[in-house]
């Protein structure tokens, strides 16, 4: 099997795909085969491109693939395959003539023992049968539909002869083929391997761009959102419900819908404010769930019973706050709004919640127009509770809608994050990234140190200090960075200090605070309860926030923790491989 350079070919021809991996099927393995080779040297061209150049033992030879149907009418070529067609003014004989020359001044300007080494160029057209003759067209070294099933090695061989015979009758002399060791020269001086420092901000960068697309499942959802007045979609962190709520939010204010959008994080209420900000045209209003229960409450008159409440209470949040702003919206005539949407809505399940929606969109939950986007994974309500919230939502007929692939995540990150949390995020879809990383530290001493270095060096490497977000499980002054104002030489700033962030400054926060945000870099510290019960849909919400690359910060005390749930993950892999 020949070498071929790259592996597999990318944005080419079926036809060229085809005669590639044949190539690398039936040619020796000592041979090479280079797809798609660039020629700054081309002799009619600023910038030339061969198809595929072939280095062997037989010579070097350029091909020229044409797939489809091919004609030439007043000196102008036709080309017709994979469902388009393009013209030029050479003919496939002449482009694979040029590549050749090209190539062989590059070799023979390299070392001078090219200069007896025989170049050659064939055409091939594996889809279409070729009987035209003329000036430009060398049917010796054609191959077309005709002979295709033939081992393409005869091809080559009858290149080489027909080559040969030509040099010998123009020239008197006969040409050689290249020696092993010439094959590997060949090859670095046309197309050299080489490596340069990563720019690793550079290939983050082309990392979100594979992520910023909707997906085909995503764009099927947002489809099925529009065909239904009321839907729940469900998604694990990553598969873009954020995504597509806000799109769907931009939709509807576009087509004349008054909309409000609500969001349990109020980091990411404002985060989504600013973006539309910028933006002309209608509009959603985009409010933090609990902001706008505060003002309800403040307009009905009610603040007061609001601040003799205990916020610390378990009750608070999933019943008092809501009963309260549900009471506020029955004292006045409530303010309603034609759609709700209701982002990360797993944290608002509840009865008191619920009466809180039916009274803000018109024709209430059973017959106004309403969205849900919820991780089940993060369901924090006993099983009680959901079955009531389940039967109250089903009330209203709603559409049901599944998310599996993650366009949020690396596959890397993707798979630390289910290893270190112990709840599996989306792995399908999720496009490749870089190595993501786990630091254990003996002391805070050195956790500083090694985070410290882990800073300088994401920045040495091209990655801007907006891109990184340090996440800890505890408040700053709780957390291995307790005291420290610095790192890497930068302030560490919260989110509600933009301006030292438009600085430069590095972002510090909660895990819980950052919940419904992410950043291309993510550095978790205080992950000392790894595979603990009562952290595990914390350190699950955190570390799924990073988009291209997760460094996780641990005491050397939690390294078995992470064996244990390294095994675990092994283990429900072969569960559903099973």
């Amino acid at each position: 099997m020949a070498i071929l350079i790259p592996d597999v070919p990318e944005r080419c021809p079926n036809s060229e795909r085809l005669v590639y991996e044949r190539l690398g099927r039936e040619l020796p393995d000592d041979w090479v085969v280079l797809h798609s080779l660039g020629l700054p040297g081309h002799e009619k061209k600023i910038w030339g491109e061969a198809d595929m150049i072939i280095l062997s033992t037989l010579g070097v030879f350029a091909l020229e693939v044409k797939g489809g149907k091919v004609s030439c009418a007043n000196g102008v070529w036709t080309f017709s395959g994979d469902f388009k067609s393009y013209t030029k003014r050479e003919s496939p004989w002449t482009q694979a003539s040029g590549a050749m020359n090209a190539v062989r001044d590059r070799l023979q300007a390299a070392a001078g023992s090219f200069k007896d080494v025989l170049f050659g160029f064939g055409v091939v057209m594996p889809y279409t049968t070729f009987t035209t003759t003329g000036a430009e067209i060398v049917p010796e070294v054609l191959l077309d539909k005709r002979q295709f099933r033939d081992t393409l090695r005869h091809f080559i061989s009858a290149i080489q002869r027909y080559w040969n015979d030509v040099y010998l009758e123009k020239r008197g002399r006969t040409y050689r083929g290249l020696r092993p060791d010439e094959i590997l020269l060949a090859r670095q001086t046309v197309r050299p391997d080489f490596e340069t420092a990563l720019s690793l901000g550079g290939y983050l960068t082309g990392v979100d761009a594979r992520l910023i697309y909707l997906s085909n499942e995503q764009i099927r959802a947002s489809r099925r959102l529009a065909a239904n007045p009321r839907t729940v979609v469900r998604g694990a962190a990553g598969t873009g419900k954020s995504v597509i709520a806000l799109e769907r939010a931009r939709q509807l204010a576009a087509d004349g819908k008054r909309v409000l959008m609500l969001c349990f994080n109020q980091l990411l209420a404002a985060h989504v404010r600013d973006g539309l900000a910028a933006e002309g045209g209608a509009k959603p209003e985009v409010r933090h769930v609990h902001a706008l229960y505060r003002k309800l409450i403040a307009d009905a008159g009610l603040l007061s019973r609001l601040e003799i409440e205990d916020p610390d209470h378990q009750e608070f949040f999933p019943k008092r706050f809501p009963e309260l702003a549900a009471e506020a919206l029955c004292e006045r005539d409530p303010e309603q709004w034609d759609v709700l949407i209701v982002d990360e809505a797993q944290d608002l399940l509840t009865p008191e919640h619920l009466d809180v929606m039916d009274l803000l969109v018109r024709g209430g939950l059973r017959r106004g127009q309403w969205h849900l986007f919820l991780d089940p994974l993060q369901n924090i309500y006993g099983v009680e509770t959901q079955e009531i919230v389940g039967r109250r939502l089903s009330e209203s007929a709603p559409a049901f809608d599944d998310l599996f692939e993650n366009c949020r995540n690396t596959r890397q990150v993707a798979v630390q994050a289910s290893i270190i949390s112990g709840i599996d995020l989306a792995v399908a879809g999720a496009p490749d990234g870089p190595q993501c990383h786990v630091h254990y530290y003996a002391s805070r001493e050195d956790g500083i140190a090694q985070l410290d270095a882990i800073v300088r060096e994401l920045i040495d490497r091209d990655v801007p200090a907006r891109d990184i977000v340090i996440l800890s499980t505890r408040r700053h002054e709780n957390s291995l960075l307790a005291g420290r104002y610095e790192l890497a030489g930068r302030r560490l700033a919260d989110p509600s200090d933009e301006a030292a962030l438009r600085g430069g400054s590095l972002l510090f926060t909660t895990m819980h605070a950052f919940k419904g945000l992410e950043r291309r870099v993510v550095i978790a510290t205080d992950m000392a309860e790894i595979g603990e019960d009562r952290w595990v849909m914390l350190h699950y919400a955190g570390l799924s926030r990073a988009r291209g690359l997760l460094h996780v910060f641990m005491p050397t005390s939690a390294r078995r923790a992470y064996d244990r749930q390294g095994e675990a993950f092994g283990r429900r892999l072969e569960t559903r491989r099973i």
